[in-house]
């Protein structure tokens, strides 16, 4: 008891509320900005606050508030600019298309307060569960890792509904790019082209920019039009609406941050996992599951009760075991052992101080976030108003410094460039891709956890384990529930609802094979077989898994090539039957993903013309004088080809300025990047 009320007395110490203010403005800076993390800003922060702050108890707290209050704001790009980051698909993929109806403000606001309490939640359940966790925390093993992690694979029944082929082959390719990087067990090189930046796999934050935020940006850029629609309502109290209708969802916000405490509590979940686990238990439980995924704010509040929750579940195995619960909180404990304090049973006795006032703070900082974006968000939310081309100018070149951030190799170029022509065209025609993000985020996971199982265990030793047999029958159950709820959702053809009609009888996938309707309405006969925009691209998956299972065939020993194999071998089966479908001009049902929103729109092909040769331009120019003067350069292609009359100039003097201060500040002088050498350097220096 005495000490508790010693770390209690740590509210008179001032040095304390300038760390955590301190830690509270940073996490404000690591959720507006689109691709900076709290695992990257406290990798450079650690230091200075080990050798500069004596007191261990306000360091290590100032480092668990930072971590664990950075994901309130982190939803501000995602659902204002249609940037996500590593763990906001949900919310990017539900709020952002709210944003598109004029409802950024009350969305955000609804946010703000579930993820307040949320984190409260978490806090709480901390303060409740540590002195009882042990035995829990130490039942699980490799094997019931890798069963959680089936959890997310049951998740492709819900996300690929009305295309259930489409979600299984892109949750499988997904796995596949899992398997990218050195094989822990075998430790095989697989897929890494001779290139030390794949040894770890490819980064989740540029493949997630490119897959998701880029095929966005560009499609929204080519309709000219603004964020939201006209007669949005964008002002200060549109923000207190929405929170009052988060506070009357506190069912969600308890019942699923107490799901994200217990997802968080289990090392080596990750943060994207739990938003789409914690987003499938809320449709679960939703009796009208026909709203999701067409911009339902539910679903984001789902998603965001739990990612605040997390945190305080990550700090479980962090302060009672000393295994980190996630990435940022291994430099916790780095900074622990730094000031001497060894994690585990003293945290409750010894150091309870700490545990108390980490607890504290972690509530206490939820709300002042909380509190900091309601007053933000008012005057952000006007951003929806801004026409999508300059958006684009100045969102593109930071997805592009975001996903160089994550990798600091030019080779995030390369990523970034293939997964958004990979998710344009799965816009295009159709295909999933939350499964095939999903796959990707649990491949290793599953892989290493399932494998490492095996080497202990021995299968029949797996299946003597109750609880992992437990997990593993839930998973199945989870995945035949979701697969017999029908239609959850119609986003495929978002064009259908917000821009323009679209005529059904065609394929369905390609928006050129729709059928005309006099045309339908004469009889014509359709031949029954046709090589469809839409099975060429089946055609692509298909030879791009059959190189991979060659290349896993061939090159990779026994142990590595288990997984890539047969992951190989599922996405060809499952993309044949697909082809099929598409040969035969088979319809697609509703998925959960947003279409072209740009289909159909008058001059499209135009625009989209300049603007892919725009982009394709700046990426030539990024290897010829640098990433960073690319960059700079990039603003004034949208704002000139896309924008008219006064509008042009103003997005110019907007744009480039932004951009360039941007590189400036925040990358050359905050995070101290080094840049790639550019190809006109590299040259010159030879000569």
């Amino acid at each position: 008891m005495s000490e508790l009320l010693e770390g209690l007395s740590y509210l008179g110490n001032g040095g304390y509320w300038a760390a955590f203010a301190v830690a509270v403005f940073g996490a404000v800076f690591v959720g507006l900005l689109p691709g900076v993390s709290a695992t990257l800003v406290m990798a450079l922060s650690i230091s200075f606050i080990v050798l500069n702050i004596e007191d261990p108890l306000i360091g290590i707290v100032m480092l668990a508030t930072l971590t664990g209050v950075d994901n309130t704001l982190d939803s501000i790009p995602a659902v204002l600019l249609g940037q996500p980051g590593g763990a906001t698909q949900v919310t990017f993929l539900e709020g952002n298309q709210l944003a598109r109806r004029g409802l950024a403000a009350h969305t955000l606001g609804a946010v703000y307060a579930v993820s307040a309490m949320g984190g409260i939640v978490g806090a709480l359940a901390l303060a409740i569960v540590i002195p009882v966790i042990k035995p829990f925390i130490l039942a699980f093993g490799f094997p019931e890792i890798a069963a959680m992690a089936l959890f997310g694979v049951a998740m492709v029944a819900a996300l690929s509904s009305g295309a259930m082929l489409k979600g299984l082959a892109a949750a499988a390719f997904g796995l596949l790019l899992g398997t990218i990087g050195i094989d822990p067990i075998s430790a095989a090189h697989r897929y890494t082209f001779g290139s030390l930046h794949l040894w770890e796999g490819l980064p989740l934050i540029a493949t997630t920019i490119g897959l998701f935020a880029l095929p966005e940006m560009i499609d929204l850029t080519m309709t000219r039009r603004p964020v939201a629609s006209r007669g949005a309502v964008i002002n200060q109290r549109e923000v207190f609406r929405g929170v009052r209708y988060g506070l009357t969802k506190w069912n969600i916000a308890i019942r699923n941050g107490l799901f994200g405490v217990f997802l968080g509590a289990v090392p080596g979940i990750g943060g994207a996992v739990v938003d789409w686990l914690s987003y499938a238990m809320g449709i679960f439980f939703s009796k009208d599951k026909s709203e999701f995924g067409k911009g339902s704010l539910d679903g984001v509040l789902f998603a965001e009760a739990a990612q605040n929750s997390k945190e305080a579940g990550q700090a479980i195995p962090t302060l009672a075991f000393g295994v980190p619960g996630g990435r940022a909180w291994a430099f916790v404990i780095v900074a622990m052992l730094a000031y001497g304090i060894t994690p585990g049973p003293p945290m409750l006795d010894r150091f309870a101080d700490i545990t108390i006032m980490m607890v504290f703070s972690l509530a206490l900082g939820n709300l002042a976030v909380t509190v900091i974006g309601m007053f933000l968000t008012g005057q952000l939310a006007k951003l929806t108003l801004i026409p999508y081309p300059l958006i684009g100018a100045i969102i593109i070149p930071i997805a592009f410094l975001s996903a160089y951030l994550s990798s600091t190799d030019l080779i995030a170029v390369y990523i970034i460039v293939s997964a958004a022509v990979m998710g344009l065209f799965m816009k295009q025609f159709k295909w999933p891709r939350p499964p095939l993000l999903l796959g990707f985020i649990l491949g290793r996971i599953i892989e290493f956890n399932f494998q490492s199982a095996i080497s202990i265990h021995g299968m029949g030793g797996l299946l003597a384990r109750p609880l992992t047999i437990f997990l593993l029958v839930l998973a199945v159950a989870i995945a035949f529930t979701f697969s017999k709820m029908g239609n959850i959702g119609v986003v495929g053809s978002l064009t259908e609802t917000e821009d323009r009609p679209l005529v059904r009888g065609g394929s369905g996938d390609d928006p050129a094979a729709a059928t005309d309707a006099t045309t339908a309405v004469a009889g014509t006969k359709q031949r029954a077989w046709a090589l469809t925009p839409a099975a060429i691209f089946t055609i692509a998956v298909i030879g791009m898994a059959a190189w991979a299972l060659q290349e896993a065939w061939f090159g990779f020993p026994t142990r590595g090539k288990v997984f890539p194999v047969s992951l190989s071998l599922a996405v060809i089966i499952l993309s044949s039957v697909q082809l099929v479908h598409d040969l035969r001009r088979g319809k697609t049902g509703a998925i959960m993903d947003i279409g072209m929103r740009s289909a159909g729109m008058e001059g499209v092909v135009r625009t989209g013309m300049l603007i892919v040769g725009w982009v394709t331009l700046f990426v030539v120019l990024i290897f010829v004088i640098g990433l960073k003067w690319a960059t700079m350069i990039f603003p004034i292609g949208p704002t000139l080809l896309f924008l008219n009359g006064r509008m042009r100039w103003i997005g110019l003097a907007i744009a480039v300025p932004f951009v360039v201060l941007f590189n400036l500040i925040v990358m050359d002088y905050v995070m101290a990047v080094i840049w790639a050498e550019p190809l006109i350097t590299f040259f010159s220096l030879r000569q």
